[in-house]
């Protein structure tokens, strides 16, 4: 059984093609430097150097084992290296769930910066509606993901990641998007473009709850899953909506942004994972992730 040393030995004595000078490089003496070649030779039962009195050269089958050999070792350092990177968060494959409508605007930048600060993990994405990410995270599926709270979930781990107030997204021409600021209160009668409460329950029920806090129920004639769908129902003239601001990055040019002023009323979104100590990449994540969501103006 040929090991790493043994290669290593073999190649520094391959590279020098002097015993001495190649012993003195690796740090041993001459003789069990020596006798470790010849048992290398012995396992492989073929030699691999020629030996005179005034020099050392390789045979054909030792040119083929340095070729295979600095392939090996490079091999060896780079898979010791990229297991260390992983136990300490740097490197692996991470596992993320989202509901598309819950990260209007958040994950762009939060996968910029694990690009830029984590290049070594590999993303996989789970950008579903509807899902419940906790039992997910339970069954192991996933390791994270970002929802939108509050998250009626247990066995698992709710930390807060971003809070961002809510804007009324309306068509250029609507009479209300003259003005600077709306209160929830002036959107009474507007008919509401919304997502599905299944598709975020968090969200959905915080918006209800504050035009429920204004006096009044939004008259919802039509519900979009898809933001996309949404704000082009809203472009259309169909209704009007209410969204996170962070919302205000996708919305196209037929569409007027106004920021809601009094109420406390935020858009949460969190993360979720499971509980227990978090394994080293996924606390890298939650690091990673935390500073990274910034809000446009509106």
């Amino acid at each position: 059984m040929i090991d790493i040393r043994q290669l290593r030995l073999f190649v520094a004595v391959a590279e020098e093609l002097h015993f001495g000078r190649a012993a003195a490089r690796i740090g041993m003496a001459q003789p069990p430097f020596s006798q470790q070649i010849l048992k290398l030779e012995r396992d492989l039962g073929t030699p691999l150097l020629l030996r005179t009195s005034r020099r050392v050269s390789l045979t054909p089958a030792g040119a083929e084992l340095l070729r295979s050999a600095y392939d090996l070792i490079a091999y060896r350092d780079r898979m010791i290296d990229r297991v260390k990177r992983t136990a300490n968060g740097d490197a692996g494959a991470l596992r993320i769930g989202f509901a598309a409508s819950s990260a209007i605007g958040i994950l762009p930048p939060i996968i910029q910066r694990i690009r830029e600060q984590l290049p070594d993990v590999t993303l996989h994405l789970d950008d579903r509606d509807g899902v419940d990410f906790g039992a997910l995270i339970r069954a192991g599926a996933l390791d994270a993901a970002i929802v939108r709270a509050p998250l009626g979930a247990t066995g698992v781990v709710v930390e807060p990641l971003h809070s961002e107030p809510f804007i009324a997204v309306m068509p250029v021409d609507h009479p209300l998007s003259e003005r600077g600021t709306l209160v929830p209160g002036d959107l009474a009668g507007c008919p509401f473009i919304l997502f599905p409460r299944a598709a975020s329950p968090g969200l959905h029920d915080t918006i209800i709850g504050t035009c429920v806090d204004a006096g009044f129920s939004p008259m919802v004639v039509q519900e979009a899953s898809a933001w996309l769908t949404v704000v082009s129902l809203v472009e259309s003239g169909l209704g009007i909506t209410i969204a996170p601001s962070s919302a205000a990055r996708h919305c196209p040019p037929g569409v007027m942004v106004v920021p809601i002023t009094g109420t406390n009323a935020r858009a949460e979104l969190a993360t979720i994972r499971c509980e227990g100590l978090a394994s080293p990449l996924v606390q890298r994540f939650l690091d990673v992730a935390r500073p990274s969501v910034t809000v446009p103006a509106a």
